[in-house]
């Protein structure tokens, strides 16, 4: 029977009970959660998929520009532990697909012995196939090799041409290795407008994101060498060569 108290004071039904619970709850658990991800994050546990974990996977499955990217991660400890073994395992999985920049990295992995047991031979070998492609790092190290005799057999000429086509596709270290050659004479015919041209091509190449940018030694040690004549040629001939560059957080701003 249903006394007067029941009605003043009815009981609330199972369902609202539980709805109050779990709207008590529920906000309680899920700041638990954010918690707990937090203090993961910061004792550095992966609680997440890298873009690396995504690449892997592609590489897993012979995606070659995957594999290039596994290579270089492991090869950098980007978003991995560094670890040159493995680096060396996936650049020669790209290189035999033909992929120039993974050739050149084998080569250089193999001439420094780093991941790999050293071979220069060897180191030639993938080094070469690079430059075939015209790789401009595979053009420099290629001539360089040619020139000292490392992994096969010393030919200078051949080796001077090879590094001339690196400074020319815009390699600043190729460009300064060439732009020394001509102030000396070594190997080819001294010229110092050229030496000129190419050591400012150099420097700018390496420096034109740094406002202002440094001097440069190289033509301060040059410069009192010329005559006028040779450094307004060599300033028209820079002017000319310079590729247009545009500064980074600038509205296309050409200099």
């Amino acid at each position: 029977m249903t006394n007067l108290t029941d009605i003043r004071n009815p009981k609330p039904k199972l369902w609202v009970r539980w709805v109050q619970v779990l709207a008590f709850v529920v906000p309680l658990v899920i700041a638990g959660l954010w918690m707990w991800q937090e203090n993961e994050r910061w004792r550095g546990v992966k609680i997440y998929k890298t873009a690396f974990d995504y690449e892997l996977a592609y590489a897993e499955i012979g995606v070659l520009k995957s594999q290039v990217y596994v290579a270089q991660a492991y090869d950098n400890g980007f978003q991995v532990e560094k670890d040159p073994v493995k680096a060396v395992e996936w650049y020669k999985k790209a290189a035999a697909q033909s992929h120039a920049e993974a050739q050149y990295q084998l080569g250089r992995h193999y001439l420094s012995g780093e991941g790999i047991a050293k071979d220069e031979k060897e180191a030639f070998v993938w080094v070469q196939r690079s430059a075939f492609k015209d790789y401009p790092q595979g053009l420099l190290l290629t001539g360089q090799m040619l020139c000292e005799g490392r992994g096969v057999e010393a030919n200078c000429t051949r080796g001077i041409d090879l590094i001339r086509k690196a400074a020319e596709a815009g390699l600043p270290e190729a460009q300064s290795e060439w732009a020394r050659r001509l102030e000396a004479g070594e190997g080819v015919s001294k010229d110092l407008t050229e030496a000129y041209v190419f050591y400012a091509l150099a420097h700018e190449g390496r420096t034109w994101q740094q406002n202002p940018p440094p001097v440069s030694a190289d033509l301060q040690r040059l410069t009192p060498l010329m005559t006028k004549a040779q450094l307004s040629e060599a300033e028209t001939r820079f002017t000319e060569r310079r590729p247009e560059r545009v500064r980074p957080g600038q509205n296309q701003v050409k200099f």
